[in-house]
C-alpha cells in the first residue's frame, strides 16, 4: 500500500541525523523548517513544553528573517550538548546585524540568540541545550543531507503534512504567546520595583528629559525637592528649574549639548524651587541612548546640598577663627617675652651700677626709684598672666560682701594719682558715696584701678581723665572717660577680647600685654554686671561705662538694669569731663 493511498497515514518520521542543511525559498519551507526542529527535539528526548518553545522560537527567527530577504540557508545541526540552528541571508537583502539583532530581542527569552555581520552575510545562531537525559535510542548518526524529492507529487499526503504543520504551528504560537504573557508579567513587576524604588528615594531628585529636554517622568523626591507635583510639570522643559539669570545666558541648552556629546554633564550650582527659592544643587545629567545608538532621551539625578554648604562654610570660618586666634597668641607670646624682658633688664642694669659703686646719692636715688617702679610692672604682668589663667581654667574666685563703691572708686583714683600727675593730666572724679553693690571690693577696685590705668596710659599729656559714679534704677553706673588716642572702629567690637591690641608690634608706643580690659569684662560679669566701651573714632577719646546690680535690687531679685540703646551711654563721653571742668 503506497502512502497516498492511506490519507491518515502516522507523522513522518525523518533520519536522526547531526546536520540538515535546507534552502528556503517559499513559505512552506518555513514549515518544513519547525518541522524538522521538532523532529529532532523529539529524537533528543526534550519535553513536549521544550519542543514548542524551540520550534516556535526557530520558526518564528526564520519568519522574522525571511520577510526581510526572501534567499535563506538554514543549518540544524546537533552539537555534542546542545542543538544549533543558523540562519543565513545575503547582507545587502537585509538590513544590519543591530537592527536584526533588535528585530529577534524577544525570542532571547525563549532560546540562546546571537546575531553575526559576516563577509557578504548577516547569520542567526539559535543555541538550546541538551536535556539532562538523552534516551538510550537516540545514538548520532552520520551526517546527512536531505534528498531531492524523486516520488510523484502525492496531493493526499501534502494536505495531511499541511494539516501536521498547521497544529504544530498553532501550538507553537500559543506556546510563545505563553511566553510572552510571561516575560512582559515579569516586565510590568520589574517596572513597578524600580518606580517603588525612585518613589522610596527621598534625597535626591530622579527625573527623565525627553532629547528636547522636556520632563517625561518625575519622582517623589523630585516633588519633595522642587515643590511641584508630576502633573505639573510633566511635560515642561527643564529650563523652568533654572535661575532666571542662567535662562537668559542659555545655560540649560549648553549644558543638555554637553551631555549630548560627553554623555555626562555634572556640576554644583543653583536650582529654583516652585516660588522662586533657590537652593544649592549637585547636577549629575546623563544621556540614555537606545541599542543603535539614537539618543532618547537624558536622566537627571539632583541633590540639595544647601546643608553641606553651610557646614563647609562654617568649618571653613571656624577654621580662620582659629587660625587668628592662634597668630593672636603667638602676638601675645612675643608681646609677653617682650614685656618681661624690658623692666628685667632695666633693674639688673641699676642693680650692676649700684653693686659698682660709681654712683653718687642722687644716683643711687634715681637707681632705687627705677627698680621700685620696673618691679611694679613685673609684678602686675605678672598678676595679668595669672588672672588669665585663673579665668581660663574657671578657678577665679570672688569673696563678695556688701560695700559701698565710694571708697573703692576713691582708692583707685588715688592709686593712678601720682601716674597722672607725672604725665601732666587732670584727673576728675564725681562719686557717689551711697551706691552699696555686693561684690568683692579687690576685685572691683581692680577693675576700675584698669580702666583708669588704660586712660591715663592713652591719653597724651595735658589730656583729661575722669571718673564718675552714680544711680540708674536698680544698677550702680561707674564711668571712666578720656580725651585720648580713642578705639579704631574695626577695634572697637573685638577691644574686650583676650591679646587684642591696636597696636601688636614690637615697636609700639604703649606697653601691655592686651589682657586688662578681658579681666575687667569677666570681672564684671561675675559680679552680675556687663561693661560696654564707646569712642567716636581716633584723637577723640573713649569712654567705658560699667553696670552693676545694686545691693538692693540683687537681695529682691530685682532684674539688672537693661542695657541702653545702641549709642546711648548715659551722659554721653564729654559730660564727666564737663563736669571736672566746672
Amino acid at each position: 500500500m503506497t502512502a497516498s493511498a492511506v490519507p491518515h497515514a502516522r507523522p513522518l518520521r525523518y533520519p536522526r541525523v547531526t546536520k540538515t542543511t535546507l534552502n528556503l525559498r517559499v513559505e512552506h519551507d518555513l514549515v518544513s523548517l519547525r518541522r524538522r526542529t521538532r523532529s529532532l527535539c523529539e529524537q533528543l528526548g526534550f519535553d513536549e513544553r521544550e519542543i514548542r518553545r524551540v520550534s516556535a522560537a526557530a520558526f518564528e527567527a526564520a519568519r522574522t528573517l525571511f520577510a526581510q530577504s526572501r534567499v535563506l540557508t538554514a543549518e540544524l545541526r546537533r552539537a555534542a550538548t546542545r542543538i544549533e540552528l543558523g540562519l543565513s541571508a545575503p547582507s545587502e537583502s537585509v538590513p544590519q546585524a543591530t537592527q536584526v539583532a533588535e528585530l529577534l530581542r524577544p525570542l532571547r527569552s525563549l532560546v540562546d540568540l546571537e546575531v553575526r555581520q559576516g563577509e557578504g552575510s548577516v547569520t542567526v545562531d539559535l543555541r538550546v541545550p541538551l536535556p539532562a537525559r538523552q534516551p538510550p535510542d537516540a545514538p548520532p548518526a552520520a551526517i546527512a543531507t536531505v534528498p531531492a524529492a524523486t516520488a510523484p507529487f502525492d496531493v493526499h499526503r501534502a494536505l495531511d503534512e499541511l494539516q501536521l504543520e498547521l497544529q504544530e504551528t498553532n501550538r507553537g504560537v500559543i506556546a510563545l504567546h505563553e511566553e510572552l504573557e510571561v516575560q512582559g508579567e515579569r516586565l510590568r513587576q520589574a517596572e513597578e520595583r524600580f518606580r517603588v524604588l525612585l518613589d522610596s528615594v527621598h534625597d535626591y531628585a530622579i527625573f527623565m528629559l525627553d532629547p528636547d529636554g522636556e520632563v517625561v517622568s518625575w519622582n517623589a523626591g523630585a516633588e519633595r525637592l522642587f515643590g511641584y507635583q508630576a502633573d505639573e510639570i510633566i511635560g515642561r522643559n527643564v529650563a523652568c528649574v533654572y535661575a532666571a539669570a542662567e535662562r537668559d545666558e542659555r545655560l540649560p541648552e549648553e549644558h543638555l549639548g554637553e551631555a549630548r556629546t560627553q554623555g555626562r554633564f555634572e556640576c554644583e550650582c543653583l536650582r529654583v524651587r516652585r516660588g522662586g527659592s533657590a537652593f544649592d544643587a549637585h547636577v549629575v545629567l546623563s544621556s540614555v541612548r537606545g541599542a543603535g545608538g539614537a539618543l532618547r532621551g537624558f536622566s537627571v539625578v539632583v541633590r540639595d546640598i544647601t546643608r553641606f554648604k553651610r557646614l563647609e562654610e562654617d568649618l571653613r570660618r571656624r577654621a580662620e577663627e582659629l587660625a587668628a586666634a592662634n597668630r593672636a597668641k603667638e602676638d601675645f607670646l612675643a608681646t609677653l617675652s617682650h614685656e618681661l624682658r624690658t623692666p628685667l633688664n632695666a633693674m639688673l642694669g641699676w642693680t650692676r651700677l649700684l653693686r659698682m659703686g660709681k654712683l653718687d646719692e642722687q644716683g643711687m636715688t634715681r637707681a632705687l626709684e627705677t627698680i621700685e617702679r620696673n618691679a611694679h610692672i613685673q609684678e602686675q604682668l605678672i598678676a595679668d598672666i595669672l588672672d588669665l589663667s585663673r579665668i581660663v581654667t574657671g578657678k577665679l574666685r570672688l569673696s563678695p560682701r556688701p560695700v559701698q563703691l565710694g571708697p573703692i572708686l576713691q582708692a583707685a583714683v588715688d592709686a593712678v594719682r601720682p601716674a597722672a600727675e607725672a604725665k601732666g593730666l587732670v584727673l576728675g572724679h564725681d562719686l557717689a558715696a551711697d551706691a552699696e553693690v555686693f561684690g568683692d571690693p579687690d576685685r572691683l577696685q581692680q577693675v576700675v584701678w584698669n580702666l583708669l590705668a588704660n586712660a591715663i596710659k592713652f591719653t597724651p599729656a595735658g589730656g583729661r581723665v575722669a571718673v564718675s559714679a552714680a544711680c540708674e534704677g536698680a544698677a550702680a553706673v561707674i564711668r571712666v572717660a578720656d580725651t585720648g588716642e580713642g578705639i579704631a572702629p574695626e577695634l572697637l567690637p573685638f577691644v574686650f577680647d583676650r591679646f587684642r591690641q591696636g597696636d601688636a608690634s614690637a615697636t609700639r608706643r604703649h606697653g601691655g600685654l592686651g589682657l586688662g580690659l578681658s579681666i575687667v569684662r569677666h570681672i564684671v560679669e561675675l559680679h552680675g554686671g556687663h561693661v560696654q566701651a564707646r569712642s567716636d573714632g581716633a584723637g577723640r577719646g573713649a569712654l567705658f561705662t560699667i553696670h552693676l546690680p545694686l545691693r538692693v535690687a540683687a537681695e529682691a531679685g530685682a532684674p539688672p538694669a537693661a542695657d541702653p540703646p545702641a549709642g546711648d551711654d548715659g551722659s554721653g563721653l564729654e559730660t564727666p569731663l564737663q563736669s571736672l571742668e566746672r
